[in-house]
């Protein structure tokens, strides 16, 4: 029987351990600097241990407790919250964000523009504190304009469309500042 084949380095890339502790519903971590401190939601620590740590900029966690011993990256957490193997870890991650169902790369990727830098394809967090996936940079059908096709993480993973200017990181004015910022760039 032929196994669903699956890109682990994609769905590590794609999502972050932020994302999948607010799917867990994971609560009451404290926040220094880079880390997240609390108790161990594999285990269900006491709530007064900080043997749980997750490091945002490296998105990986480890877990002191001498009972548990976890730690690795998102698919690590997935397979023992779910005691399950990596693999399965990585489907169900995959199943959750819906990672693979965008389209990569522009169909005229190989055509000469002279129009400006395109925006990061990657996951952003809006200022709300929501997270959406810049899918692919386009020009509209009818007056060849640049937008940006992107989806929501969340809810019904609805997709919009927008001005590039919403995701543009190199703008650094206030009065003109992205809507969006960049979490992780895929």
């Amino acid at each position: 029987m032929a196994r669903e084949w699956v890109d682990f380095k994609k769905v590590k890339n794609a999502v972050t351990m932020q994302m999948v502790l607010d799917r867990y519903g994971v609560k009451g971590l404290t926040k220094s600097g880079d880390e997240l401190r609390g108790a161990c939601p594999i285990h269900k620590g006491s709530p007064r241990s900080k043997n749980f740590t997750l490091n945002i900029r490296k998105n990986a966690f480890n877990c002191f407790s001498k009972d548990c011993r976890a730690r690795g990256n998102v698919l690590d957490f997935v397979a023992a919250m779910e005691h399950c193997e990596i693999r399965d870890a990585a489907l169900k991650i995959a199943e959750w964000f819906k990672i693979g169902e965008s389209p990569l790369e522009s169909p005229n990727e190989d055509e000469d523009r002279d129009e400006p830098a395109e925006v990061v394809r990657g996951i952003y967090k809006s200022a709300d504190g929501g997270r959406y996936e810049l899918i692919i940079n386009q020009a509209n059908a009818e007056d060849l304009e640049q937008v940006v096709v992107y989806r929501e993480l969340f809810g019904d993973y609805q997709f919009f469309v927008a001005s590039p200017q919403n995701f543009d990181q190199t703008n650094s004015s206030s009065a003109n500042s992205p809507r969006f910022t960049l979490v992780k760039a895929l």
